[in-house]
């Protein structure tokens, strides 16, 4: 495996997750404007059942199709790759139209057991028409991560993201006024067509792109076999999935009932509820544009140099992913915690969300050191360890939820985000650092790190102040301030030694790789 490849295709993909992540923050701010923060926490549940019912439809399949092609592909087993593909359609197209009927037929049902609102019900049924496409594009992905040319779903997500944002701008402004049911309903037709136009952009890629391994051959391989290899890396990861969602739901449902035993009325705990899973999360999850693109491109290389016993890159790999997440994640939360109030008022217009995200700031290195951990150790091959880790995490979150935030209320649920995301982050990195037989570097990957965050911000923060004598606008002074931040502290990295020449040298011959590659 080379590190110019897997830097291409993470740069590619962290392009793609920043614009997707942009196109996506500017919805949320959209329809949290037009919704409030009541219509919003609504909005939340309403997604965790949709989510829910994708995950059903397609949890494992991209994962399964990436590590699975890439392994048959390194031995140049073709046809291998191609009876893949085509057991995963067929077993994909099935699901997902399952899940897609069950969840439009009982959607009046579920709308008033789990949600408790009947305003839900058409929300449920547009977005469940989407579940059919989205499942098939993950074969799509996973297919396209295997064989190296991400640029294809990676511009997929781009133009579904902007299809999604038009028309829920266009739709939500035309049936808002009517009430929340047509609102929600617009939102899930707006999703629904951005999965097609995304399902009907990669089919056509796929045709095109599959031909280059020729003609498939007359004999027919071990589809027996195929599909048992195919079932023993996607039912852990389904299983995973399946577990965590059925849990987060729970937990979604839980919250808001936790919070009315507190003493808040239905309409302020949906408003907290809103505040915190509808508009201060998404904003903890934008700066992981990269580790995303990271944890993304990780689980097809570290299957391939696997399976190739190429043990010393697996550590070489994961030994920088792990070093420039630590970085970023330090530098974020020193962001976070110093610009929490500004980003509140300035993203939202709402004063309550900056106490917020200064609190779970604190979770953020936990975050994002899980994702790229369970996605390197997803490579290789250690689903059943995630899925153990994950059922810890959701029982000890729904215990500590059911019993604690009845007593404590919102205070009680920032806690048991904290703790859970620390706890989980542990297990993950610690099972991590076993497999792959590392250390961790202290002094690199978090006392320098942290020194150089703390030093920026501290200047950034007494520049802004300094900025504020010439009545520049707030969004100004934090695009200003951060951006200062910014400068600083990848120069002071330098300087403590934090980052080398050897990781300019790195990144050079990747970005060459890219243009020679991709441009």
């Amino acid at each position: 495996m080379k590190s110019q490849g897997l830097i291409a295709n993470t740069m590619i993909l962290t392009a793609t997750s920043f614009i997707t992540r942009t196109v996506g923050m500017i919805s949320i701010v959209y329809i949290s404007n037009a919704l409030g923060p009541e219509g919003m926490g609504l909005y939340q549940l309403i997604m965790s059942i949709y989510i829910m019912a994708v995950i059903f439809a397609s949890a494992g399949i991209s994962v399964s199709v990436s590590k699975l092609v890439a392994e048959e592909l390194s031995r140049q087993q073709f046809e291998s790759a191609k009876q893949i593909m085509t057991i995963v359609f067929l077993f994909g197209g099935l699901l997902s139209s399952l899940i897609c009927m069950l969840l439009f037929t009982y959607a009046p049902q579920i709308a008033l057991i789990f949600i408790k609102d009947p305003r839900a019900t058409w929300g449920l049924r547009m977005l469940s028409l989407s579940i059919p496409f989205m499942a098939l594009s993950s074969c799509f992905k996973g297919y396209f991560y295997a064989v190296k040319r991400v640029i294809k779903p990676a511009s997929a997500d781009v133009l579904e993201q902007f299809v999604k944002l038009g028309l829920i701008m266009i739709l939500v402004n035309l049936w808002s006024p009517r009430g929340l049911a047509y609102a929600y309903a617009a939102i899930g037709i707006a999703m629904t067509i951005g999965e097609m136009v995304s399902w009907s952009y990669m089919l056509t890629f796929y045709i095109l792109d599959h031909r280059r391994y020729g003609v498939a051959s007359r004999t027919s391989s071990d589809a027996k076999g195929i599909l048992l290899r195919l079932l023993g890396v996607a039912l852990p990861v389904a299983a995973i999935a399946y577990i965590s969602s059925v849990f987060m739901s729970l937990e979604n449902v839980l919250i808001p009932i936790g919070l009315r035993k507190f003493g808040a009325t239905q309409e302020a705990s949906m408003s907290l509820y809103g505040m915190v899973k509808g508009m201060v999360l998404p904003i903890l999850f934008f700066p992981a544009a990269f580790l995303t693109a990271f944890s993304t491109t990780l689980v097809p290389e570290i299957a391939r140099a696997n399976t190739l016993r190429h043990y010393k890159t697996v550590r070489h790999t994961t030994h920088r992913v792990l070093h420039f997440t630590f970085i970023l994640s330090i530098f974020v939360v020193s962001i976070f915690m110093s610009y929490s109030q500004e980003l509140g008022v300035v993203i939202y217009k709402n004063e309550q969300i900056g106490p917020i995200l200064k609190t779970l700031a604190l979770i953020v290195p936990f975050m994002y050191i899980e994702v790229v951990s369970d996605g390197i150790l997803k490579g290789l091959g250690k689903q059943m360890s995630c899925l153990k880790y994950s059922i810890i995490d959701s029982i000890f979150r729904i215990s500590m939820i059911y019993f604690l935030i009845p007593i404590k209320g919102i205070s009680a649920f920032l806690a048991i985000m904290i703790l859970s995301n620390t706890l989980t982050c542990s297990l993950n990195f610690n099972r991590l650092l076993e497999t792959a037989n590392l250390n961790i570097e202290v002094s690199k990957w978090i006392l320098k790190p942290a020194i150089a965050a703390t030093a920026s911000v501290l200047f950034s923060k007494y520049f802004m102040n300094c900025l504020t004598t010439y009545a520049l606008p707030l969004l100004i002074q934090c695009i200003i301030s951060i951006a200062l931040s910014t400068l600083i502290y990848i120069i002071l990295l330098f300087l403590i030694e934090c980052l080398t020449p050897v990781d300019m040298q790195w990144l050079r011959r990747s970005i060459r790789s890219f243009i020679a590659s991709y441009l």
